[in-house]
């Protein structure tokens, strides 16, 4: 079946005519729709997915740089909403090469107002937060990893590209304890999809971001960006170029790897004061 996809004045390059589905990408300076958008100029006929009604405003504004591109509000939680969805971008565009999955969202656990402080904040998170982190960082990826590989296994071909964290598989922050173990989860799951399904022609790879320029960058978060070894935070579009290698031809031996991609910052062993100057 002929995609659905009409293209116009698109970059030629690695992705020309690849179908990717990709999630988490409502926030216009997020690093969902800055990948999106990398994705797009290197040719890729895109479907935006997130549960936020405003990934049709991002469709929109690809549409107004020269690409075309479908956009879908669901609910990825829902296993059986994201098996539907991903039947009708099969029935719409013929074939999905790639999934980016970018949905997401760091979920920190609150102190009652009568816990002493000094307690471990994890002590205090509750079942619901804890479920409810892991719903939408870990099992989110696992309902779209399930419903595209049968279609990627038919084909004899599939590039799929997990978001993990720095926090979880390379370090941790206090609070953060929930999200982390959904970020460590996100890399057993990775590997597991690349050794089951190699033999497939497909691969699967993750990605850690540390310090990333978007709205989600809190004041103390900046402030770790300026200290990392480049002395600032990442851009959006310096995700989206290694997402779109990842989910291009020419990734065809890389599977089954967690890459960081945050400036350097986790190879510092020092970070006390001063650091900024050497």
């Amino acid at each position: 079946m002929a995609p659905f996809y009409r293209k116009r004045n698109t970059m030629a390059g690695q992705l020309e005519n690849r179908n990717i589905v990709i999630t988490g990408v409502a926030d216009p300076q997020g690093i969902g729709f800055g990948s999106a958008r990398v994705l797009a100029q290197k040719g890729a006929l895109l479907t935006l997915v997130d549960i936020s009604e405003q990934v049709h405003e991002r469709r929109d504004d690809l549409e107004r740089e020269g690409f075309d591109v479908r956009s879908h509000t669901v609910d990825l939680t829902n296993h059986s909403d994201v098996v539907d969805l991903i039947d009708q971008v099969v029935k719409d565009a013929g074939v999905i090469d790639g999934l980016v999955n970018l949905a997401g969202i760091a979920a920190r656990a609150k102190k009652g107002d009568d816990v002493d402080f000094e307690v471990p904040i994890l002590a205090t998170t509750s079942i619901e937060s804890w479920e409810r982190t892991l719903a939408i960082n870990l099992t989110t990826q696992f309902n779209c990893v399930r419903a595209v590989l049968p279609h990627m296994i038919e084909r004899r071909y599939g590039r799929i590209v997990n978001f993990s964290s720095v926090t979880g598989p390379v370090g941790a922050i206090a609070g953060l304890g929930a999200y982390a173990a959904a970020k460590a989860g996100v890399v057993g799951l990775t590997k597991s999809i690349a050794l089951e399904n190699g033999q497939f022609g497909i691969t699967a790879n993750a990605i850690a971001p540390g310090y990333v320029d978007t709205a989600a960058l809190t004041p103390g978060m900046h402030i770790g960006g300026e200290n990392t070894p480049l002395r600032r935070s990442g851009e959006p579009r310096e995700i989206g170029a290694l997402v779109g290698f990842l989910a291009s031809e020419e990734s065809s031996y890389v599977t089954g790897q967690l890459i960081t991609i945050d400036g350097g910052n986790m190879i510092q062993e020092y970070k006390g004061p001063g650091e900024l100057v050497l």
